[in-house]
């Protein structure tokens, strides 16, 4: 259970767009596939999870020139306490558009089970995003552990 639980909270990576005529996050909806590897490190006060996942993300609010649908390698690494509650966590998605452009996004898993990161690298249309904020929930999950979430702006 605690492996669905946390699937539902490790796959919350985006993008970015214009507003106000600023760079920044565009809205996405993302579908978290059920992890392709999963460990556990149990430990005495609690345990450290690792996911692996390949997550689709639908990019259709993406400004003009950028893909409306891509996939994502994510990997998650998530504090539990010994009751199986998250507390904390990092992730990071890598993907590459049809272009060849690459994004890579690191967050933070809160302990509200929330994800908030930001475009840590990007080449091509994605460098000029590079920076900025995000902040991802989970919408939806089934008890296989996949799932829907919805990334927005953090600033």
């Amino acid at each position: 259970m605690r492996n669905i639980i946390m699937a539902a909270v490790i796959s919350l990576l985006p993008v970015s767009a214009f507003a106000d005529g600023h760079l920044q996050v565009w809205d996405m909806a993302g579908l978290g596939n059920a992890p392709s590897s999963s460990k556990m490190m149990e430990g005495t006060t609690g345990s450290i999870m690792i996911n692996s996942s390949t997550d689709l993300w639908d990019w259709s609010e993406a400004p003009e020139g950028f893909p409306t649908l891509v996939t994502a390698e994510c990997n998650q690494t998530v504090a539990l306490t010994a009751q199986g509650a998250p507390f904390g966590g990092v992730g990071v998605c890598s993907m590459m558009d049809p272009d060849g452009d690459l994004a890579i996004y690191f967050g933070e898993i809160t302990p509200k089970l929330e994800y908030v990161g930001s475009l840590t690298a990007g080449s091509g249309k994605y460098e000029p995003y590079v920076g900025q904020k995000f902040v991802g929930t989970v919408t939806g999950m089934l008890s296989t552990g996949q799932q829907m979430y919805h990334v927005v702006a953090a600033d």
